[in-house]
C-alpha cells in the first residue's frame, strides 16, 4: 500500500471518514447526514440549505426534508433571512447546540486518540504535513466548485472516496 501513494490517500480518507461515522454512531442517534448538519451548524450559524447542500456534497432538496426532521426532533429552527426573505437560514436549538457539542467533543477525541498513537518526534511534521494537505484539498474544492468535475453518481451523501 505504502508504494501507492494515491491509493493510501484514498485509502486514509475511506477509513477515518469510516471510523469516524462509527465514533458518531456510538455517541449520538442522528443518521451520517444528520451529523454532518449538525457539525456544518455548529461550525457556521444561520446556513441557508443551499449552502449546507454545497458544503455537505448534497442537492439542496434532500438537505431540506433532512432539515425537516432536525426540526421535528427539536435540534434545529429555520428562520427567513433578514437579507432576502425568499430564503431560509437553519440555526442550532439548545438541544441541537447541546447535541452538536456532544458529537463534536466526540469526533475530536477519537481524531486526537488518534494522532497520540504517533511517536512524539514524529507529531509536529505529521501535523505540518496534514495542515499542508488540508489547505491543498481546500484550495481544490474551490477550484472544483466553481468549475464542477464530479461523477454523476455522487451526490445524496454518496461519497467518491
Amino acid at each position: 500500500m505504502a508504494d501507492n501513494p494515491m491509493h493510501l490517500l484514498r485509502t486514509i480518507a475511506r477509513r477515518f471518514a469510516q471510523v469516524q461515522r462509527r465514533t458518531w454512531a456510538c455517541c449520538t442517534p442522528a443518521t451520517e447526514t444528520q451529523c454532518l448538519i449538525l457539525t456544518e451548524l455548529h461550525q457556521a450559524p444561520g446556513l441557508s440549505i443551499r449552502d449546507l447542500a454545497a458544503r455537505i456534497g448534497s442537492d439542496p432538496p434532500w438537505v431540506s426534508r433532512v432539515v425537516e426532521g432536525l426540526r421535528a426532533q427539536g435540534w434545529v429552527e429555520r428562520h427567513s433571512d433578514p437579507q432576502d426573505r425568499r430564503h431560509v437560514q437553519v440555526r442550532l436549538t439548545a438541544a441541537g447546540q447541546r447535541e452538536a457539542t456532544q458529537l463534536h467533543l466526540a469526533l475530536n477525541q477519537q481524531a486526537e486518540d488518534l494522532l497520540a498513537q504517533l511517536p512524539p518526534a514524529r507529531r509536529a511534521a505529521t501535523m505540518e504535513a496534514l495542515a499542508w494537505l488540508a489547505d491543498a484539498l481546500e484550495a481544490d474544492y474551490a477550484r472544483l466548485t466553481v468549475s464542477p468535475v464530479a461523477p454523476a453518481n455522487v451526490g445524496r451523501g454518496n461519497s467518491a472516496v
